[in-house]
């Protein structure tokens, strides 16, 4: 069985955060690439957004 020291699991909990910004920038990308909507959880409740950028390229 592979054991993490606790300084090991530190520094992968570290990194998470900036894991899920990553993912949450590209599935909010892909969504506006395929014009599908993005689907997020927010205060309980299942959200799904179509994502539509203006003419200057901002959505």
């Amino acid at each position: 069985m592979n054991q993490k020291t606790r300084k090991e699991q530190d520094q992968d909990m570290a990194q998470v955060l900036a894991a899920l910004k990553r993912a949450a920038r590209q599935a909010r990308s892909e969504a506006e690439r395929t014009g599908t909507p993005l689907v997020t959880y927010e205060n309980g409740a299942i959200r799904s957004q179509m994502i539509v950028t203006d003419k200057k390229g901002q959505s």
